[in-house]
């Protein structure tokens, strides 16, 4: 496994009221270690799954898939809002080299041959009337994910897949990031007479931020949801 400092906060359930986020005690060099520990980790649990000797159940398979990968839930939760709404310079070249790690690790259950066979298995034979309303959607969920993710593919085709899965990976991290570079760019600047109807707290927000940008007469308006947010109401 790779290898992560035993104080990063990631390694385990954050020891906070509600479990809420504790900003305060990571940064971003934080992240990446913390994402290739936890694909390891998963990679290690869906390993245990699909070398288990028993008959293919819905509790030791289906259950135990959904269970698995918490430890890299629990980072990209914080890792992909703090990347839509936060993102630095720092933030977006983390995400660059994690995101064709991300990829690969999907593609890697999706095309994963004994993890495929047994879910199918279990969606073939187990007896639906028996699980609750909840356990048949996540059993159809999840069968239905490894076939529309090229569980069914064969030879030259799953490579194919793999290949253009990683491709789309960049492609939409990268436009991704050059819609919130031109987002984090875009400016309006107004003046007395164009802020008409504004309400007050909406014109200090936007005086307040001209005046960040040494204009002293003049209101700012930008495409951060606590500026246009109002303004577009």
């Amino acid at each position: 496994m790779s290898l992560m400092n035993a104080d990063n906060v990631f390694l385990s359930e954050f020891k906070t009221q509600n479990g809420l986020i504790p900003f305060d005690y990571f940064t971003n060099k934080d992240f990446e270690p913390a994402i290739d520990f936890s694909i390891d980790k998963a990679k290690a649990e869906i390993n245990a799954i699909v070398d288990q000797k028993e008959q293919p159940t819905f509790k030791n398979t289906i259950v135990a898939l959904e269970n698995s990968g918490k430890d890299l839930n629990r980072v990209l939760n914080v890792f992909y809002p703090l990347l839509s709404a936060n993102a630095d310079d720092e933030l977006m070249e983390i995400s660059q080299r994690v995101s064709p790690k991300l990829s690969e690790y999907g593609t890697w259950i999706s095309l994963n041959e004994g993890l495929w066979k047994r879910v199918k298995f279990v969606y073939e034979n187990c007896d639906k009337s028996t699980l609750s309303t909840e356990d048949q959607m996540l059993l159809e969920k999840t069968y239905q994910s490894f076939a529309r993710n090229g569980a069914n593919l064969e030879g030259a085709d799953r490579d194919k897949y793999r290949e253009l899965s990683t491709k789309i990976s960049k492609l939409s991290l990268q436009f991704g990031q050059n819609v919130l570079k031109e987002l984090n760019t875009y400016e309006m600047w107004l003046t007395d007479a164009d802020v008409d109807g504004l309400p007050e707290s909406a014109l200090q927000a936007a005086k307040d931020a001209a005046k960040a940008k040494g204009k002293e007469d003049a209101y700012l308006i930008t495409l951060q949801a606590p500026s246009y947010g109002p303004f577009m109401k």
